[in-house]
């Protein structure tokens, strides 16, 4: 008698997963919004002082903050200075500088132009108002020299003014220098002549020249004049 095998089957069963997306479901992406500059404010550099033509000592340095007061980075600050009188200029022509983690900009080492006298460099941030500002000033560098640069000769009839201004030129080293006062000083006495306005001084430009305000002759016939600087170098016309 024969035996029927059996055959037993094994049942395979698959099991397939699948990751789909979820329709209309829940989200869990956030989004950042990044900080906005809302301030700008000069925290060193500012009141500071240097002889025409050399370097300040130390640079302008902001911080940028938001309304909240937390600092701001990656923001690209602008450095100006005035385009004429007296102003500066930055190393290598570089006016910006962009802060770091801590909101903190530095610009680039700041020299002054020949003119002397007080200004003002701002700092500023595209889309805000707001600036900081530094004064500084360019003080004259010390001048060696003055010498007689026109209106010299010059005769004018008595109690008539002369034709030409007195010019002036000073330098130090053979170099122009600006922003010097200039004293023209005529004689207290005898053969001597008035100022426009009692104006007996005038200040050096960028070329280092100083021009006198419109001179007349008294009522005494004779030769003079002088003029000097400050400390009583002069030049006598």
């Amino acid at each position: 008698m024969k035996r029927k095998a059996c055959a037993s089957s094994s049942a395979i069963v698959a099991l397939i997963i699948s990751f789909l997306p979820a329709c209309g479901g829940n989200s869990n992406s956030t989004t950042v919004t990044p900080p906005v500059p809302a301030a700008v404010t000069a925290i060193a550099g500012a009141s500071q002082s240097a002889p025409a033509s050399a370097a300040f000592a130390s640079p302008f340095v902001v911080t940028v903050t938001t309304s909240a007061g937390a600092p701001v980075s990656g923001v690209v600050v602008t450095f100006t200075a005035p385009a004429t009188g007296a102003s500066g200029t930055f190393a290598g022509g570089v006016n910006t500088a962009s802060t770091g983690a801590t909101g903190i900009a530095t610009s680039a080492a700041f020299t002054a132009n020949a003119t002397a006298g007080a200004y003002t460099v701002t700092a500023s941030v595209t889309d805000l108002s707001a600036q900081a500002s530094f004064s500084l000033t360019n003080t004259a560098a010390g001048a060696d020299a003055i010498a007689t640069t026109s209106g010299t000769p010059q005769s004018a009839g008595v109690s008539t003014a002369f034709a030409a201004p007195l010019v002036a030129t000073v330098t130090s080293g053979g170099a122009p220098v600006s922003g010097v006062v200039v004293t023209f000083a005529a004689p207290s006495s005898g053969a001597s002549g008035t100022f426009a306005g009692g104006a007996n001084t005038a200040t050096t430009n960028a070329s280092g020249i100083a021009t006198s305000a419109v001179f007349t002759a008294n009522a005494t016939v004779g030769a003079y004049m002088d003029f000097s600087l400050p400390d009583r170098r002069s030049c006598s016309g």
